[in-house]
């Protein structure tokens, strides 16, 4: 009974209108958690361990995309939410490391590349995403980002680069299956993450409630693209 009048009493914290409203991203994860448990998902508190932090020269990588079968990281453009969901468990094993799924905002000064809403978030956990509501968001793309959070603080970015990289091929040929990881406000340069909700089950669930294939469960799904995101303008 507590847990549910905490739930119905919950509310989250107002959205940043600007990077410079993002703070200290281990707040902004707590609050995350905190708004994924009032949705009704489980997800266990990190212990941060700030000091051990990952491979500068990233040598952990190999290994973790040979046993998930990925050789390919050109096709990960615009499919954010299914490649962490695919990677996370092999990264866990690897690092021997908790990594949590993380959905949220994006910004590049002060524009969001991506801005769901806490609304947008808990209708699509709720309901899914129909295929009428893609059709609506393609001036705009898909508005949600996906990456990584490792228990350091710090994050993976497994997609954005190569989705920059499709984007702009004149501009950005050297991100093109760049996988980027470190302190989140160092991974490219005046970009921050924002942090909303948090963990896998929170992206299975949406998945099967969804008319559309959001995840994958074997390189072949994952190399399909069945959806898109894309910049806003």
């Amino acid at each position: 009974m507590i847990k549910t009048i905490r739930t119905l009493l919950y509310r989250p914290p107002k959205l940043p209108k600007s990077n410079e409203d993002i703070g200290d991203y281990q707040v902004d994860f707590a609050n995350a958690i905190r708004f994924t448990k009032s949705c009704g998902f489980s997800v266990e508190r990190p212990s941060w361990r700030p000091h051990e932090k990952l491979e500068v020269k990233g040598t952990f990588l190999e290994p973790v995309l040979r046993s998930a079968g990925v050789k390919d990281f050109s096709k990960a453009a615009f499919q954010c939410l299914k490649w962490c969901h695919y990677l996370a468990p092999y990264l866990e094993q690897k690092l021997g490391r908790k990594i949590w799924l993380t959905v949220g905002q994006i910004w590049v000064d002060d524009r969001a590349m991506f801005s769901p809403t806490w609304s947008d978030l808990s209708n699509w956990s709720q309901r899914g995403i129909s295929v009428g509501e893609m059709q609506k968001q393609w001036s705009s793309g898909f508005n949600l980002h996906a990456w990584l959070t490792v228990d350091s603080g710090e994050i993976i970015e497994p997609t954005l680069m190569t989705s920059i990289a499709t984007l702009f091929p004149d501009k950005y040929p050297h991100f093109l299956g760049a996988v980027g990881w470190g302190d989140p406000t160092e991974i490219l340069t005046a970009h921050k993450y924002f942090p909303m909700a948090v963990g896998a089950e929170f992206a299975e669930c949406m998945h099967s409630k969804s008319q559309i294939d959001l995840l994958a469960s074997n390189p072949q799904e994952l190399h399909s693209s069945s959806m898109a995101m894309v910049f806003g303008s």
